[in-house]
């Protein structure tokens, strides 16, 4: 959207970092809604970004139009973050078009007497992604996008270690983790040879597991390669074979 608040601060964000952003708006596109972002939008179309309408040219916004054009906000994105959603909402309509697309929701909890948080929690209720900290949400960008942030591996001070005693080996405390996560599986009898080939599918073929316990199966399996690359390469192969599938709560477990 185009409103002040968090659909400005978000172009903003965007237009600061040199990402092209889109402004969807109410009514047409020369009719701009707030007229006092009219230069926001500009700095959008100037930034390589868009703003798009559904309504005709000379079309003056009226309410029902923002509901309407919702469901295109929902439909384009990868996934819905609401900040905050009061009951009714024409942002809770947003989360409700993004569902019926089939598309993530992520939501920041707020206070429970806040009446501009009442939507939010209930959409968390509900079994939206809760967004309680900038770890869950970059778990939550990296599952729906992959690797968004390059990291050294091995990491500085770890060459000659990883070298010596090899990644993952009999001393490395996440081997023995990820081992033992194999091992469970096995035990449950759960080695088809995908899984054998999969330490990613085999360790949640034992339990669910987090992006932080994920990342440490792939740091202790990984050898030499980027850890949370070879941990998205691996979860979207198992996701596509059926063998695993991302529960309500954002972790990562057993399909079916």
């Amino acid at each position: 959207g185009g409103a002040r608040g968090c659909d400005a601060a978000a172009h903003e964000a965007a237009l600061a970092e040199g990402s092209p952003t889109v402004a969807f708006l109410g009514g047409g596109c020369d009719e701009p809604y707030p007229a006092a972002h009219a230069g926001l939008f500009q700095r959008i179309v100037d930034g390589g970004g868009a703003v798009a309408s559904e309504q005709p040219w000379d079309r003056k916004p009226r309410p029902y139009m923002f509901r309407q054009r919702n469901r295109l906000i929902a439909g384009l994105a990868r996934a819905v973050l609401i900040v905050e959603a009061g009951l009714p909402s024409g942002t809770f309509s947003t989360a409700d078009e993004a569902l019926a697309a089939n598309r993530d929701v992520l939501v920041v909890p707020g206070a429970i007497t806040a009446a501009s948080s009442r939507g939010a929690n209930r959409l968390l209720y509900q079994g939206a992604l809760p967004v309680v900290d900038d770890e869950t949400f970059e778990d939550a960008l990296f599952s729906l996008f992959g690797c968004l942030r390059q990291e050294q591996w091995p990491p500085a001070g770890e060459h000659a270690a990883a070298a010596g005693a090899g990644v993952g080996g009999p001393g490395d405390a996440g081997g023995g983790a990820a081992a033992s996560a194999g091992g469970a599986a096995g035990r449950a009898g759960m080695r088809p040879p995908a899984l054998a080939a999969n330490p990613v599918a085999a360790a949640l073929a034992a339990q669910p597991l987090g992006m932080e316990d994920l990342y440490a199966v792939a740091r202790a399996s990984c050898g030499s390669a980027e850890p949370r690359a070879w941990l998205m390469e691996r979860l979207v192969e198992a996701e596509r074979m059926g063998l695993v599938a991302r529960y309500p709560d954002g972790r990562w477990g057993p399909a079916g």
